[in-house]
Formats: structure tokens, C-alpha cells, sequence
């Protein structure tokens, strides 16, 4: 059972992409990731040009993007709604005539518009630029006919520990936050 619930539906939720010129190369990329670090071979993908499903393997979790989707949501209004009833009752306390005079309206709109903002949060940590950058630019590469070495890290010690390691060989690597 989990004891904490976290923000990402993800189970893996940093990733990185490295990019190899030829199949071999990537092949070795991979064993050398497998050998050198804390990574595990189900954590690395070699996605070739031309694979028809790319994307899949750039980003394999379909079922925890949808519960990234709902948690981020939920979360977020919920604070926004939080902050906007904690904005109406420090407008209370501080008299402003207006709010005192329409407390029910003015509770209620500060509400809203604070869980309507949540909600904006919500989906801007849903769409994840910094997933949308790291796929990109791998398809970019996949597009000039190069071999992407993907690895999806459990955490961000795992991350830094493939960057630490790609970055030595000098190897052109592109990540999520």
C-alpha cells in the first residue's frame, strides 16, 4: 500500500534521450547503462527511425498520463479554491466595504476563480512542457535517420546518474526535468 500520494500518475516520470548514430552504437550505449549504473535493461529502449511506434516508447505510460491528469486537477483546484477562500477572508478582515457589504458573492467569486486558476495549473503541469521538449527533439533525431537511446529513470538520482555518464562520453542527451 502506498503511504504517500504523489502529484504524477507516473511510475516513471524522468526521462532521457540520447542520441547515436549508428544501431550498434546504441546497442552499446544501452549495455554500457546497464553495466556502469543503478539502471535496469526494461529502463532503456532503442527506438530506430522508422519505428511506428515511437512515441510509445518515448512515452510507454498512456494510463498514468491520465492519472497525472486527474491528480493534477483535483490537487490544484482544490488549492486554488483554498487560496481564493483564504484571499476572500483576508479582504474580510481587512474591511474593504464591498466585500463586507456582499461577503456571499464575494466569498463565492474568490472561490471560483481560485479553483478556476487551480485548474489552469492543473493543466499546465498535465501537458509537462519539459516531456514535450525531451520528445521532440528525440523524434527530431529519429527524423534525421539517428538511433535514440530512451531511458526512463525512477527517480532523479537514476537521472543524473545516465546523464553523469552520457555526458562523459560525450554523448548529446536532451531530458525532462
Amino acid at each position: 500500500m502506498k503511504t504517500t500520494m504523489h502529484m504524477s500518475g507516473e511510475v516513471v516520470s524522468h526521462k532521457l534521450a540520447a542520441e547515436c548514430g549508428t544501431e550498434t552504437e546504441a546497442q552499446k550505449v544501452a549495455e554500457d547503462l546497464c553495466r556502469s549504473t543503478s539502471l535496469s535493461r526494461q529502463q532503456i529502449r532503442i527506438i530506430r527511425p522508422g519505428d511506428p511506434r515511437q512515441g510509445a516508447a518515448l512515452e510507454p505510460e498512456d494510463r498514468g498520463i491520465w492519472r497525472t491528469a486527474v491528480r493534477s486537477h483535483l490537487w490544484f483546484g482544490l488549492a486554488g479554491m483554498g487560496g481564493g477562500l483564504l484571499l476572500f477572508l483576508i479582504l474580510m478582515a481587512s474591511g474593504i466595504p464591498f466585500i463586507a457589504q456582499n461577503a456571499v458573492w464575494a466569498g463565492a467569486l474568490c472561490v471560483v476563480f481560485g479553483g478556476v486558476a487551480g485548474l489552469l495549473l492543473g493543466g499546465l503541469f498535465t501537458l509537462r512542457p519539459d516531456h514535450t521538449v525531451y520528445a521532440s527533439k528525440a523524434r527530431s533525431a529519429l527524423r534525421k535517420g539517428q538511433f535514440v537511446v530512451s531511458v526512463h529513470a525512477r527517480g532523479r538520482d537514476q537521472l543524473n546518474e545516465a546523464k553523469r555518464y552520457l555526458d562523459a562520453r560525450h554523448i548529446h542527451t536532451v531530458q525532462s526535468f
